[in-house]
């Protein structure tokens, strides 16, 4: 799912105490040869940075609970165990690396091998917040939020009243006294601290398969187990493993480290996830990477790479910035330099970065260089056993150069892989039938296709076209329907149509060997098949 020699650039550090900007440390190596920004655009970006920080600051505080806790007296009875990250030491969090110190936070006998163990929330508390959430989304399905290549039932806390109430209530007196005691050197006051953004996921092999690994908005960031009966699930974090939590119990981390959540593959798993920020200290690195994110999306392209260089100048040793600096490239026709950046980083700041990898295999990909391509995506496979992406990836270059045994076989792991998105699913067995035309696999490949993208044209263009080939009339009429009703294009909607109008003859004259009565008879039983809609349709462009 998208998805280290030391050379640096223009090494910014600082505390950023206060809103102030970075000091620079000047380095002994120069700025990469694909930066194009000057060093002395860089304060109007910091401006830019303080700017968005406030806005964010101001939204925060007007969404969740901020300003000076009030301890329910739980917390002194609740321990952190600390997991320490190893990464490349060319890496560094996106912000306040020095304050996090690579430390992960897990409250002590979270896996419930420690009977005595505090968790966070009660068992009691957790099922008040599943019971609420439950009722407010009764007889109806659960709002879905994106998470890279999937979507996850679940909510904004703040959109939830009930679920708002309780949350606000357990940020002043137990989650923000909390995390000002395990990370006193990033916020040396509860006060500090607001909830930039906070969620309740509802994760089923249904609804939730799995998120993206990603990174967080938010420098410091929590999740909570509520519990639920399932099997599966954990948060797997990049250089640590799954850490699974039983219910009422917590992950504490920076946001900056990427991570995911797993599949269940039974039962439901319902979790709270939020992200934090300072009042004072300005993520300067996450506000230019959001800032050139938005620019890029509203076709803003020029003026997002310069605040994606920005991002880069200021912090060369965190990834964040490169892909989405590579995309941008890609958007302006630059498709070299895309390539420069992203090896850039695999070379000299994180060789381990799934993303960069991906992002790269497919710029590979699509200038021909298919062995390169395959290197990233199997590195893509050793950093994360599960990224059907990538074992898609490899399929297309087996596809390309005509090695169809290892292309099933690509297709038949993806398969097999717990969590993959509906669209790969989808995909992999319908690339599968194509591969199997006029076998007996070719149909039920596709049927099984199309559980998965029932709303895909092609799919139903090709089964319908798959069944009328075994003079399937009926059930090839049916997906001809479905597929003119699915048409975008006015061109492949007429053609359609006149698929339709050839296979569902065939119906009616199979259905009806002794002929009709009349030609209205026919008409009507054409009508049928066809449906009267595209009946009128084709025949109104004759």
């Amino acid at each position: 799912m998208h998805h280290q020699a030391s050379v640096l650039v223009y090494l910014f550090i600082g505390l950023l105490l206060l809103g102030q900007a970075p000091a620079v440390r000047s380095s002994t190596f120069g700025k990469p040869s694909f930066i194009e920004l000057a060093t002395t655009d860089l304060q109007k970006y910091m401006e830019l940075a303080k700017e968005r920080h406030a806005d964010a600051i101001k939204a925060a505080q007007e969404s969740y609970w901020s300003g000076q806790g009030e301890e329910d007296g739980e917390i002194d009875a609740i321990q952190l165990d600390t997991y320490q990250l190893n990464p490349p030491t060319t890496w560094a969090l996106p912000d306040f690396d020095d304050e996090f110190a690579n430390e992960i936070k897990v409250t002590l006998g979270a896996n419930g091998t420690c009977a005595q163990a505090t968790p966070i929330f009660s068992p009691e508390e957790c099922q008040e917040v599943i019971e609420a959430a439950e009722k407010h989304f009764e007889g109806r399905d659960w709002t879905r939020l994106p998470s890279g290549q999937y979507d996850v039932a679940g909510f904004w806390i703040k959109s939830v009243p009930s679920v708002h109430q309780w949350f606000n209530g357990m940020v002043k007196q137990r989650l923000f006294p909390l995390l000002q005691r395990e990370f006193p050197e990033f916020a040396s006051s509860v006060s500090h601290l607001v909830v930039d953004n906070a969620y309740v996921f509802k994760y089923t092999t249904e609804t939730g398969r799995r998120t993206g690994i990603h990174t967080d908005s938010g420098c410091l960031t929590f999740t909570i187990a509520l519990g639920g009966n399932f099997t599966g699930g954990g948060t797997w974090i990049e250089g640590i493993g799954t850490i699974e939590m039983t219910q009422g119990h917590a992950t504490v981390r920076p946001g900056g480290v990427r991570h995911c959540g797993q599949a269940v593959t039974s039962g439901t798993r319902y979790i709270i996830g939020g992200f934090t920020m300072h009042r004072q200290k300005v993520e300067y690195n996450r506000m230019l990477i959001g800032l050139g994110s938005e620019l890029a999306s509203n076709g803003q392209f020029e003026k997002a790479k310069e605040a994606l260089e920005a991002a880069i100048l200021l912090n060369p040793k965190f990834d964040g910035a490169y892909t989405h600096l590579a995309s941008v490239c890609q958007q302006l026709g630059q498709q070299e330099k895309a390539g420069q950046v992203l090896e850039y980083c695999l070379e000299n700041v994180n060789p381990n970065n799934g993303e960069v990898a991906y992002t790269l295999g497919m710029n590979c990909f699509n200038q021909g260089s298919l062995d390169r391509a395959r290197q990233c995506f199997e590195l893509c496979l050793d950093l994360d056993d599960c990224d059907a992406d990538s074992m898609m990836g490899i399929a297309q270059i087996c596809r390309k150069k005509e090695a169809t045994a290892e292309e099933i076989k690509w297709y038949e792991r993806i398969i097999a892989t717990p969590g993959v998105s509906n669209e790969v699913m989808a995909s992999a067995y319908s690339n599968m039938g194509f591969l199997k035309v006029g076998q007996e696999e070719e149909i039920l490949l596709l049927q099984k296709a199309l559980e998965f993208a029932p709303s895909n044209f092609q799919l139903r263009y090709s089964l319908g076209s798959a069944l009328a080939s075994r003079k399937n009339w009926k059930e090839a009429s049916e997906c001809f329907r479905a597929a003119a009703g699915l048409a975008e294009d006015p061109e492949m909607e007429v053609k359609t149509l006149k698929l339709l109008y050839r296979v569902a003859m065939s119906e009616v004259q199979t259905s009806n060997p002794n002929g009709f009565a009349s030609q209205q008879e026919m008409i009507l039983a054409l009508q049928k098949a066809m449906g009267l809609e595209n009946y009128s349709k084709l025949a109104s462009l004759r």
